[in-house]
């Protein structure tokens, strides 16, 4: 989310004035909405409720621009999150409960917010992942179902960016909710992608590497990655070519940025390479492919690469070196810019080349480095900045250091 820093607080709240003179509307508005519906409420007192949430919605969609994510107001998420638990609003306007995630969604940009989440936020919205996953006898959900699940994915992911939320999250049962909503084919990509990026945030914090680890969640998101392949290759050529490949993109950098965060350590790298996943993490490097996505694939082969058997597969596979140097020396800017650039070439220095220190260039069993790599080896153009996605400690490149840090047990 790429969004100015917040003006100090005199300044937001004149801020905040200008967008309310302008006609904003803000959160305390619809909490006021939400706290005064009676109960039980009908479809009429609802409607006034559904049309607030679709303003609020709608003026703050985009963080660029949203008043909301400016404003400093003390908001609070237990009236929304007793909304979604009304049974009779869900009965009487199943849209105000698509709203409202959207709104928590919204809510959960600012880090104020984030760190008032309760558990019982976390215990109420946890749920309504299971609506996506389909009825008993393995029946495809209902699209309003599936909707309401996605939802609660995205808003989940925004959450559990606070340390704090994604334990709790783990405690509601959250790992194997979102694991089987992303390997529902009938959820559908919008559902997948928000799962997949919950899981991605939710992998970033320690402990929810090691609870997805725990669930299975390699091989889920490995199946998952495999099916957008099959769908890419299924409508090549058609008119809903380019569509499907945008979607797929955005599902394919979520899935690939969860695999990188799970590469972070000995168990996950060993669970992805076990279950097959360095070959199609390779065939995402291609040049031709959305450059989100080769970085993202670039990443979890950096951090594999620091295991000696997965080092060693991806050495062995005919495509992965000259992948890694096309992306490095190619024209594709994108790929070799920001978290892109430092992940390409932490990967190409120790997937591409054999265990010794960097300053050496010895010659590749697959053939000759072309001559504008070494001088790539000792330029200062590529960036340090640590990537979103969780990494792990910085490994030797010296061979005689490795091999001390190996006789004292530390890695």
């Amino acid at each position: 989310m790429s969004t100015s820093p917040p003006p100090p607080p005199a300044a937001a709240r004149r801020k905040s004035s200008a967008f309310a003179a302008g006609g904003a509307l803000s959160w305390q508005q619809v909490q006021v909405a939400i706290v005064a519906l009676g109960e039980p409420a009908s479809s009429e007192a609802l409607e006034p409720l559904v049309a607030l949430l679709e303003r609020f919605v709608g003026e703050n969609e985009d963080p660029r621009t949203s008043p909301h994510l400016r404003a400093t107001a003390p908001d609070r998420l237990e009236p929304l999150v007793a909304l979604l638990a009304r049974a009779d609003v869900a009965r009487g306007a199943p849209a105000a409960r698509v709203l409202a995630l959207k709104a928590l969604k919204i809510l959960a940009r600012r880090g104020d917010l984030r760190q008032r989440c309760t558990q019982a936020v976390l215990e109420a919205v946890a749920p309504l992942l299971d609506a996506g996953a389909g009825g008993s006898g393995g029946r495809a959900p209902q699209p309003a179902a599936a909707q309401l699940a996605s939802e609660a994915a995205n808003a989940l992911s925004n959450l559990c960016y606070e340390p704090a939320n994604a334990s709790g999250l783990l405690r509601a049962n959250g790992a194997p909710r979102l694991l089987k909503l992303l390997s529902v084919d009938a959820a559908g990509a919008d559902a997948h992608a928000n799962a997949a990026g919950a899981l991605q945030t939710l992998s970033f914090q320690p402990e929810g590497r090691a609870a997805l680890i725990k669930a299975g969640g390699a091989a889920t998101v490995l199946q998952r990655l495999e099916s957008t392949r099959a769908r890419a290759s299924g409508v090549a050529g058609t008119a809903a070519a380019a569509a499907v490949a945008e979607a797929d993109a955005r599902l394919q950098q979520r899935l690939v940025g969860a695999l990188h965060n799970l590469s972070s350590g000995a168990e996950g790298t060993a669970a992805i390479r076990q279950h097959g996943g360095i070959p199609p993490i390779v065939d995402l490097l291609a040049l031709g492919a959305h450059p989100g996505v080769a970085a993202s694939a670039a990443g979890a082969l950096q951090n594999m690469s620091r295991e000696r058997a997965a080092a060693a597969d991806i050495r062995a596979h005919p495509r992965a070196v000259g992948c890694l140097v096309e992306l490095l020396v190619g024209p594709d800017t994108q790929a070799r810019t920001g978290e892109g650039r430092s992940c390409l070439w932490e990967a190409s220095r120790h997937a591409c080349l054999p265990l010794a220190p960097s300053c050496c260039m010895p010659a590749h069993p697959h053939g000759p480095l072309p001559p504008t790599l070494p001088s790539l080896y000792s330029s200062q153009n590529f960036s340090t900045a640590r990537p979103r996605c969780a990494r792990p400690a910085r490994w030797p490149t010296c061979a005689a250091a490795r091999q001390r840090q190996r006789q004292s047990g530390r890695r």
